[in-house]
């Protein structure tokens, strides 16, 4: 009982059944608009060709030359727009580059200027130091004397 009560439920009712031939019906009518206005494409495509060999007729082969001519000047304006563009972009990087350069130049300049001023300041400390170094020097040099001369003092008095 289930399993006949369950075909008879998968059955599509007569009301479906209707529906479905209308729809058939349609379609196939539609297909045939669809043919008959390909027809109607494929002679309006054919009529422009020859229409357009007839105008190419009419003026000859200036016409014609004047069209390639046409073509080639598009085809060049194409080729030289693309190069003003690659230009555009080439100059924008090379511009961010040149940036990038000046602002590198610029830290390198301030850190050359903060080493040069440590080198005098370094210079300026070794001159001191020498200076100090001199004076020492001297200063031993006449403790030297001094010593020479109380030794010879002292020896005298022996």
């Amino acid at each position: 009982k289930r399993l006949d009560s369950a075909r008879a439920a998968s059955q599509p009712s007569e009301a479906e059944v209707a529906r479905l031939a209308e729809l058939a019906k349609e379609i196939k009518a539609l297909g045939k608009r669809v043919g008959e206005g390909e027809k109607k494409v494929g002679a309006a495509d054919a009529t422009l060709a020859s229409l357009q060999e007839q105008v190419l007729a009419v003026g000859g082969i200036k016409l014609r030359a004047q069209k390639s001519k046409v073509e080639t000047l598009g085809e060049q304006v194409s080729g030289l727009q693309q190069a003003v563009t690659k230009a555009e972009v080439g100059l924008e990087s090379k511009t961010a580059a040149q940036a990038k350069l000046e602002a590198s130049l610029s830290k390198q300049q301030a850190a050359a200027e903060g080493l040069e001023r440590q080198v005098r300041e370094l210079e300026e400390g070794l001159k001191k130091l020498e200076d100090d170094a001199f004076e020492v020097h001297e200063r031993f040099k006449a403790c030297e004397q001094e010593k020479a001369l109380k030794e010879e003092a002292l020896r005298a008095l022996e």
